[in-house]
């Protein structure tokens, strides 16, 4: 039985390895996790401990508890349907706390298992990006026209772009500092990730490149010149590729300051904000948000965002609006800390991880969806795993992970 169960982590590698593609396939493998987890820790390894993974869970477990808190404004027993997408965030961290340097020892691995997971998808979408072009006869320059970005270029896959994009990002960090991947392979995995971002029309290709520059500069910039001639290129290789055939929807939304700041976008925060204001300590909760977004939007003229019943796009004015000053808290105090422990661990990679979620936050509410809850369930609960490690030893393996032998 316990052979069965020393298994289990490669249901979590597959679980990653599905999280940048079809929801369905990624909800039941990591729920299969979950479960083999959950028997072995409680029945069969017996190492579960809930004091100890709420000590150190807590970034990640406070997340549930505002979701609880944000259902049960009844006691209906109806209300726990709201939990259906946040389980992981409780799930995960009892089962990786529990078992934290079988983890760690395997850190590269989950890595590894998400950039395998978005080289898939990426085979996946651009595979059916040509299927189409060549269907229906156009010329290969159609390739770079708008109504092949986004979300014409995800559907295949099952697929949100913001979240594509930012699984993406979390790989390319990772390959910048890993020493493990063969050199040729890392670059080559580089430039294809960087193209999936312009395609993707990202926002966040051009933050991860400013991401980086600011990366070389606290590291020693002996170790990544490679990385950092191969980014530079890469971007400037993409950026004349999309340029070159004229294509005015990418410059317009990867080159311009409105694409962030747009009038649309800066119109929903207001109306979060508005309902923040009108339930200002524990917010509308999960059953009534809907109903008082759309009549926001609809006192306010905006018809295109309450018949598309559009959230927030910030994920802590979306917190704001459902659990209120509360929700506001948890929010700037776990991802605050998630940051600034990481700089105190000397965790670089991570450190750059949380900063690019902190950035999609931005400008999108990552956490809505469960490819994003489950997301930063998984890697926030990795890096917490290292919490009881020594910070300047941990601080140098996080560069390649080698001394360790994280396989």
């Amino acid at each position: 039985m316990k052979t069965v169960f020393k298994y289990k982590i490669w249901l979590l590698y597959a679980g990653i390895f599905t999280l940048p593609m079809y929801m369905r396939l990624n909800n039941v493998v990591l729920g299969v996790f979950i479960v083999f987890g959950l028997i072995d820790i409680i029945f069969v390894s017996k190492r579960f401990n809930f004091k100890k993974c709420l000590l150190y869970g807590w970034p990640v477990i406070g997340f549930f508890a505002l979701s609880v808190l944000a259902s049960f404004r009844s006691l209906d027993i109806d209300n726990i349907n709201y939990l259906e997408t946040h389980w992981s965030l409780l799930f995960v961290p009892l089962l990786m706390l529990s078992e934290k340097e079988l983890y760690l020892r395997n850190r590269h691995r989950i890595f590894m298992s998400l950039i395998w997971g978005c080289l898939v998808t990426l085979i996946i979408c651009y595979g059916n990006l040509a299927w189409e072009i060549v269907k229906s006869g156009e010329p290969l320059k159609e390739w770079f026209q708008n109504r092949y970005y986004t979300h014409s270029f995800t559907e295949m896959a099952d697929t949100q772009p913001a979240y594509l994009s930012l699984f993406l990002v979390t790989s390319i960090l990772f390959l910048i500092q890993d020493r493990k991947l063969y050199g040729i392979l890392r670059y080559i995995l580089l430039i294809i990730f960087l193209f999936g971002l312009f395609q993707l029309a990202s926002k966040m290709a051009l933050l991860l490149f400013i991401l980086f520059l600011f990366y070389v500069a606290v590291s020693n910039i002996r170790h990544y010149r490679q990385q950092l001639v191969i980014l530079i290129f890469g971007v400037l290789l993409c950026t004349s590729f999309f340029l070159a055939f004229e294509n005015y929807y990418m410059q317009s939304r990867m080159f311009s300051v409105d694409a962030i700041l747009d009038e649309k976008r800066v119109q929903r925060w207001e109306v979060s904000y508005q309902i923040f204001k009108e339930n200002p300590f524990i917010g509308a909760g999960y059953e009534k948000i809907e109903t008082v977004r759309k009549e926001k939007y609809r006192e306010g003229g905006y018809s295109l965002a309450e018949a598309n019943e559009l959230n927030a796009h910030n994920q802590f004015l979306e917190y704001l609006s459902i659990n209120g000053a509360i929700g506001g808290f948890v929010y700037a105090i776990a991802l605050g800390f998630l940051f600034l422990f990481s700089i105190y661990k000397r965790d670089h990679l991570f450190t750059f991880v949380f900063f690019a979620f902190f950035l999609a936050n931005l400008t999108e509410s990552m956490m809505v969806r469960i490819k994003g809850i489950e997301y930063y369930a998984i890697f926030a609960t990795l890096f917490l795993c290292s919490q009881t490690r020594n910070p300047s030893t941990y601080g140098r393996l996080s560069l390649s992970d080698e001394k360790e032998g994280f396989d």
